[in-house]
């Protein structure tokens, strides 16, 4: 009995000493990075307490931390209803695929964005990978997924916005899909005269479009029902000479089945 009673103990006493180190809770751990966002937007080149070391120090612990805790299956559900007001989290209709975005205060008037992608393959499994950018790319952060269901599996439309100026950003859309326990970002689905591409995307000047209430702005439509993609016609405009001017017009590509193709 002595011997059963010891052994139980030894296994509780594991099992605690296990749960401390690892066993955080998914609201431990968002009040956690919410920490670390906080001290970059403290930090952040665009306030009076700008610190720059400090500030490359937090992102790079935000980063490391997030990218480790987006490995475990349950935060791939979990809200992060507090940081999501700090960063940009973007979950795909089926909740498989999930894109956490967020400004690194690095820049001036081109802002500088990091991603960590968080997705889950056939068998439920988790992962997590951080993005790779060259020195200079001010990458984008994703304000939608649209899930696709094709005959070689499930595709992702993810919309992407850099804002590289004051007045000049850049939006596309891009196609993801989950093969095992990789992410696909080089899906060539979508015809174009140059040939097959993985994304869509144009220039434009914020200024004309900076009176629509919402934020983000959201220039690129995906219509689900049936599966066009729509772009906006930008023209040149010496009122909006950076990128051009946004105008109420669409060109439309529609999934056939196979690819995006150019509507007439």
């Amino acid at each position: 009995m002595k011997t059963i009673k010891s052994s139980c103990f030894i296994t509780f006493f594991l099992l605690a000493l296990a749960f401390s180190a690892f066993g955080q809770t998914n609201a431990e751990i968002e009040q956690e990075l919410v920490g670390h966002i906080k001290n970059i937007k403290k930090w952040s080149s665009y306030e009076s307490d700008f610190n720059e070391d400090l500030l490359v120090k937090e992102n790079e612990l935000f980063k490391k931390k997030l990218l480790g805790y987006t490995k475990i299956d349950s935060t791939l559900n979990y809200p992060f209803s507090e940081l999501n007001s700090y960063l940009h989290l973007t979950t795909s209709e089926d909740g498989k695929l999930r894109i956490y975005s967020w400004d690194t205060e690095i820049g001036g008037s081109m802002h500088f964005f990091d991603n960590i992608y968080q997705f889950q393959d056939k068998d439920g499994k988790v992962y997590s990978k951080s993005n790779t950018l060259q020195e200079g790319d001010s990458g984008a952060f994703i304000s939608d997924i649209f899930d696709l269901d094709t005959k070689n599996g499930k595709i992702y439309l993810a919309r992407f916005t850099s804002v590289l100026s004051g007045a000049l950003c850049y939006e596309s859309i891009n196609l993801l899909g989950i093969e095992g326990n990789s992410l696909n970002d080089q899906i060539k689905l979508i015809k174009t005269k140059s040939g097959l591409t993985n994304s869509l995307g144009f220039e434009y000047d914020f200024g004309s479009v900076m009176d629509r209430k919402e934020r983000p702005i959201k220039l690129i439509l995906y219509d689900n029902e049936t599966k066009t993609v729509k772009i906006p016609v930008v023209l040149k405009d010496q009122n909006f000479n950076n990128g051009g001017r946004v105008t109420d017009k669409f060109i439309n590509y529609k999934f056939d089945g196979t690819y995006f193709l150019k509507q007439k």
